[in-house]
């Protein structure tokens, strides 16, 4: 069975500013920093932080499990402003999930606001989803996004 949870925020940036924050080889590093009390490390073990880059993901002590995973950035469309995330090793997949991607698509409103969307798409054997999926929830989906709206809307205002 495979299911989806999508969140969207409309930003008052340009969908320049959030791609250019979002898709940036220093994007981890930039997660971070806005979110420390979240990631104990994002560690980029293969790539430069494009397209195919491997990344090393530990969620800080106290966080809900899963709280490591190998993840790659398997595509960065700067035409179409389009990120997509797959975990390749632990995390979710320990659970039981054979699928687990974040996609993340920038949508231009206008010249001064976007369309920033999340979706974490995953997938797992019908016996096993009903006991598994309720380990998806929004915050999930929602939090790198929000965090890095907010960092370009701060930066605008100085």
């Amino acid at each position: 069975m495979r299911g989806n949870l999508s969140t969207e925020l409309v930003v008052g940036a340009s969908a320049h500013e959030i791609w250019s924050a979002i898709s940036s080889p220093k994007t981890p590093n930039l997660i971070l920093t806005l979110l420390p009390n979240l990631f104990e490390k994002i560690e980029i073990v293969k790539g430069d932080g494009g397209p195919g880059s491997i990344l090393h993901v530990v969620l800080s002590q106290g966080s809900p499990e899963p709280r490591e995973w190998i993840e790659e950035f398997v595509e960065i469309n700067n035409e179409n402003k389009v990120k997509r995330v797959r975990m390749i090793q632990g995390g979710f997949l320990d659970l039981g999930f054979s699928f687990y991607e974040v996609l993340f698509e920038i949508t231009e409103i206008d010249e001064c606001s976007c369309l920033y969307k999340s979706s974490i798409i995953y997938e797992a054997d019908d016996n096993q989803f009903s006991a598994i999926a309720p380990s998806i929830n929004a915050a999930s989906a929602w939090g790198i996004p929000f965090a890095i709206a907010n960092h370009i809307m701060e930066r605008k205002d100085m």
